[in-house]
C-alpha cells in the first residue's frame, strides 16, 4: 500500500530462532534503490512508533532510508509471550539480521527509540549482530538496576507502578478481557491510593494475572543475579557500537543514560567508532521547549531530527564528515538558556577533590525545621558558638515526606514542613555556575535505626520560590540496625545537573527521609531486603540528628565551573 507518499508493508513477519513470529511495518522510499535500515523495536503497538517524541517514519524515508518498526515478542500482533528486557537480546539479533536482508536494504541497520525502545537497541548491541552498524538509545538504561528500577539504591515506585498497568492493559487487551483493560487505563492514570498500599509484594489481581513481572522488579532490591542478567552494558562494552545517546535533565532515566555514555567513552575512540551525547530541558514526554512552567524557548528543542539524520547518514551513509569534529557532549544550561558544548562529562566531586565549592551546614541559633528556621549554608566552615551542635527532623515512614520527579518545580511549600530541615546560603553575589554532580557529607544519628537521608538541593529566588535542582539519597546506620545508631557521615552523590544561577539568588538544601513516590520510603529498622515484604504495621517513627559541629561537620561541594570561561553555545 501506499500512504504519504511512500510504500508500506504492513504486518511483515519476522521468525525467530526458535519459531516465534514478529510482526512489523516496512516503509520503503516510492524509487527503487539501495537504502539503509532504521529499525525500532518497541511494546506499544508498532503504528505509534513513538510519535510521541520522533517524527513519523515517513519523514525518515523522504531522508532515504527504509524505516522498521516491529512490535517486540507478546506485544502488539507478535506471537510469543512477553518477557520485558530479557527477550530482546537474541530477538534483536535476530531482526537486525532479518532487515538488513530486506528487499532494498543496503546491508547496515541503525537502531533508534527511547524509553523501553532505547533499552531494546542495548539488548540487540549486546549480541552484537553482524549488520548493526550504529544505534541511537534516548532516555533509557542498558544497567536496569541502577539505570532504571533502582537509581537511588530504591525502588522508583512511582514510575514503575504506573508503567505495570499499561503494560497490564495491553495484556488484558490481547485477552480480550475489555473490563480489566478499563480498570488498568483508570489505574494508569490515577495510581496515588495504590502507591502507598504494602507490603510491595502484596499482589494487585490485575497485575498478577496480566503483568506479574511488576513483582520481580520489587521484589529484588538488591543487585542480584535477577539484575545481572538485564545488565546488558558490560557485553555492549566489549564490541562497543557508534552510539549517540539521548537525555533530558528532567527525566527518570538521565542516570541511566549519563552511565552508558560515561562508560563508553572510557574506551579508546577511533573515526570508526565514537559516541555522542545530548542533554535538553526534557522529561520523558514530550521533548519540547516547556517543562515544569517554564518556557525555556524554541532553541530548547535542540534539532534532534537534524541530529539523528546526521548520525545515521554518517554511519550508515558515509556522509558528513564534520561529524567526528563536532563536540562530544551537547548540553543545555538550564537558567542561562543557552546549549553548551564539553569533550567530557565532568568527574563527579568527592572528599579529596579541589574541584568544586564547598558550603557547610551551620545555623544562626534557632532551628532547621522549615524554610524560615535557622539553617544557614556557609561557604567556609561556621560553628556555632551557641545552643545545640545539630538539629533535628522526626520521620514518620506513615507519613512520608513528598517528591514526584524531577521537574524544576516551586518546593517552597513543602519545605516549610518541619519534618524537613533546610539550609540556606546568602544571596550570591555574583552568577555561579553548575556542571556536575553534587556530593554531600552529612553527620546523621537515628533514634529507630536504620533509615535513608534525603538530599534536595534548590535555588532559592528574591521572591521565595525554590526551584527543584537536584536530589541524592545516603543511608543512616547499617543495613537492618536497630534502636540509637552511632554518629556517622552519610557521603553520596546527587543526581548531575547543569544551571547558571542568577546573582540574588541563594542556595538551599533540604534534609528529610524520604522522597515518595519517586522512591520507596524506608520503615525504619528494616534492612533493604526486607523492604519489599515490609507491612503497614511495621512502619516506625524516627528522630534523626544532623550534625554541624567542629565535630560533626556537614557539608555540599557544588560542582562550580568557573564563571568567566567562554561560552561554546547560544542564547535561545
Amino acid at each position: 500500500m501506499q500512504f504519504a507518499g511512500v510504500n508500506v508493508e504492513r504486518g511483515a513477519p519476522c521468525r525467530m530462532r526458535d519459531g516465534i513470529t514478529l510482526y512489523a511495518d516496512i516503509y520503503r522510499p516510492a524509487d527503487a534503490g539501495s537504502y539503509p535500515v532504521l529499525l525500532m523495536r518497541q511494546p506499544y503497538g508498532r503504528t505509534l512508533a513513538s510519535t510521541v517524541t520522533y517524527a513519523h517514519p515517513v519523514w525518515y524515508v523522504g531522508q532515504g532510508y527504509i524505516v522498521v518498526i516491529q512490535d517486540v515478542r507478546g506485544r502488539g500482533d507478535s506471537e510469543g509471550s512477553f518477557t520485558p528486557f530479557i527477550q530482546e537480546v537474541e530477538d534483536g539479533y535476530d531482526t537486525v539480521e532479518w532487515a538488513a536482508a530486506l528487499p532494498g536494504s543496503s546491508g547496515k541497520v541503525g537502531m533508534y527509540g527511547f524509553s523501553y525502545q532505547g533499552t531494546t537497541q542495548w539488548a540487540a548491541a549486546a549480541a552484537r549482530p553482524p549488520h548493526l552498524a550504529a544505534i541511537a538509545p534516548a532516555m533509557c538504561a542498558a544497567d536496569l538496576y541502577n539505570g532504571m528500577f533502582y537509581p537511588h539504591g530504591r525502588f522508583a515506585v512511582g514510575s514503575f507502578l504506573p508503567w505495570a498497568f499499561q503494560l497490564a492493559r495491553d495484556e488484558a487487551r490481547r485477552a480480550e478481557d475489555g473490563e480489566a483493560e478499563q480498570l488498568c487505563s483508570q489505574l494508569m492514570r490515577q495510581p496515588d491510593a495504590l502507591l502507598s498500599e504494602l507490603p510491595l509484594l502484596q499482589e494487585h489481581p490485575l497485575l498478577a494475572s496480566y503483568f506479574p513481572f511488576y513483582y520481580e522488579w520489587c521484589g529484588h532490591p538488591l543487585y542480584d543475579d535477577y539484575w545481572e542478567a538485564r545488565n546488558f552494558l558490560p557485553r555492549a562494552l566489549q564490541e562497543p557500537l557508534p552510539a549517540l545517546h539521548i537525555g533530558g535533565w528532567f527525566d527518570n532515566y538521565l542516570g541511566g543514560t549519563l552511565q552508558t555514555y560515561e562508560a563508553l567513552q572510557r574506551l579508546p575512540q577511533s573515526s570508526e567508532r565514537y559516541h555522542r551525547l545530548i542533554i535538553g530541558p526534557w522529561g520523558h514526554i514530550p521533548w519540547g521547549r516547556k517543562a515544569g512552567g517554564e518556557d525555556y524557548g524554541p532553541e530548547a528543542e535542540g534539532n534532534l531530527h537534524e541530529a539523528h539524520l546526521n548520525w545515521f547518514d554518517y554511519w550508515l551513509k558515509g556522509k558528513g564528515q564534520g561529524l567526528q569534529q563536532e563536540p562530544a557532549v551537547r548540553y543545555y544550561e538550564l537558567g542561562s538558556k543557552t546549549w553548551q558544548a564539553a569533550e567530557t562529562l565532568p568527574p563527579t566531586c568527592d572528599i579529596s577533590s579541589s574541584e568544586g565549592v564547598m558550603y557547610y551546614l551551620a545555623s544562626n541559633g534557632k532551628p532547621a525545621n522549615g524554610a524560615s528556621g535557622g539553617g544557614l549554608l556557609t561557604a567556609g566552615q561556621s560553628i556555632s558558638k551557641a545552643g545545640p551542635e545539630a538539629d533535628v527532623y522526626v520521620y514518620d515512614a506513615r507519613l512520608p515526606m513528598s517528591c514526584s520527579g524531577y521537574l524544576p518545580m516551586d518546593r517552597s511549600s513543602i519545605q516549610d514542613r518541619y519534618e524537613i530541615l533546610n539550609y540556606t546560603s546568602e544571596p550570591l553575589t555574583q552568577a555561579m555556575r553548575l556542571w556536575g554532580a553534587p556530593q554531600v557529607s552529612i553527620w546523621c544519628q537515628s533514634m529507630e535505626g536504620t533509615t535513608d537521608l534525603v538530599a534536595i538541593l534548590s535555588a532559592v529566588s528574591p521572591g521565595g520560590k525554590a526551584t527543584f535542582l537536584s536530589i541524592g539519597r545516603g543511608e543512616i546506620g547499617g543495613d537492618g540496625e536497630r534502636g540509637l545508631t552511632e554518629w556517622s557521615p552519610v557521603t553520596f552523590a546527587m543526581r548531575p545537573l547543569a544551571m547558571e544561577l542568577e546573582a540574588g539568588m541563594s542556595i538551599r538544601i533540604e534534609l528529610t527521609g524520604s522522597a515518595f513516590p519517586l522512591f520507596v520510603r524506608p520503615p525504619n529498622g528494616l534492612a533493604a531486603e526486607q523492604l519489599p515484604i515490609a507491612k503497614p504495621e511495621q512502619l516506625r517513627m524516627t528522630a534523626v540528628a544532623v550534625g554541624r559541629s567542629e565535630s560533626w561537620p556537614s557539608w555540599i561541594q557544588l560542582p562550580v565551573i568557573d564563571t568567566a570561561t567562554e561560552r561554546k553555545g547560544s542564547h535561545v
